[in-house]
């Protein structure tokens, strides 16, 4: 099993299912190519890097198109990757989820998350590759392939959720939850105790942590459990010093804030991948 992103990309570049770009703009060429990639693809739909983004320094990098292949995904939910057929892969996926069973996460002391960290003032959003999707955007957005951290503040449940992100300014997310999601009953539950909202944000974690992320696990199951019973081991996190959330100890972005209900601030719309824009 592979043990993080960058362990699960060097898997996949072996099959020959990385596909990497250099010198492309954040602005509308990212998304542009990586859309093309996967809707034009012949054969098998690469996942795309890109690395030496205009006016980043390298190794500032983005990855699109994760999971857009029968492989990749086996790979990432603990399967075999050899299933003879799309079938016996759909057999598969379908055996392991109804036998699932959850695992905890594992809190350690540091991960290599902590190898940079910046507070305060020196907080700047935009000194990553954030890119600008399409043109009829409301902004940047930061969150897309991410997973956004809450706790509930009755029971200590934590859940995981793929909500989308534009980016306001240097210091300032917005978070879009759709009404009936886990986060949203978390957020109202906040909103009735008058309180801010704890908020841990992960960019670039373990691919089965950011599947669990956008699936829907049952309610007051924790998505750390999910991910570590499709990996068969606990996913490592570290204790947020700002939230006290648990942060994905390997993941390579994480971000520490809180939602104050008195801000509120137009987000959107955003193109979804059908090809309608979600209004603002």
């Amino acid at each position: 099993m592979y043990t993080d992103l960058r362990n699960w990309m060097d898997q996949v570049d072996s099959w020959g299912e990385l596909r990497c770009f250099q010198n492309v703009d954040w602005n509308l060429e990212m998304a542009g190519i990586a859309d093309l990639a996967y809707r034009k693809a012949r054969g098998v739909r690469p996942a795309v890097l890109f690395d030496h983004i205009k006016g980043y320094p390298d190794g500032y990098r983005a990855l699109f198109n994760q999971l857009g292949s029968p492989k990749r995904l086996a790979l990432t939910m603990g399967l075999r990757t050899d299933y003879p057929t799309m079938m016996d892969f759909v057999r598969g996926v379908r055996e392991k989820t109804r036998n699932l069973s959850f695992i905890p996460p594992e809190m350690v002391p540091s991960g290599s998350v902590t190898e940079n960290v910046v507070t305060g003032e020196g907080i700047d959003l935009y000194r990553f590759p954030v890119p600008f999707f399409h043109e009829k955007d409301g902004g940047r957005y930061f969150g897309t392939g991410h997973t956004v951290i809450m706790k509930d503040p009755e029971s200590g449940w934590v859940n995981l959720g793929t909500y989308r992100m534009m980016v306001h300014d240097p210091q300032t997310l917005g978070i879009y939850i759709s009404p009936g999601k886990h986060g949203d009953l978390l957020r109202q539950r906040y909103l009735k105790r008058k309180e801010k909202i704890p908020v841990a944000v992960a960019v670039g974690c373990d691919p089965a942590l950011w599947l669990a992320s956008t699936m829907e696990v049952p309610l007051g199951v924790s998505e750390y459990d999910y991910a570590g019973g499709l990996k068969g081991e606990p996913i490592e996190v570290i204790r947020g010093p700002k939230t006290g959330l648990p942060i994905p100890a390997r993941c390579e972005i994480a971000l520490e804030g809180e939602l104050d209900p008195q801000d509120p601030r137009l987000e959107g719309p955003f193109g979804e991948w059908p090809g309608y824009y979600a209004g603002s």
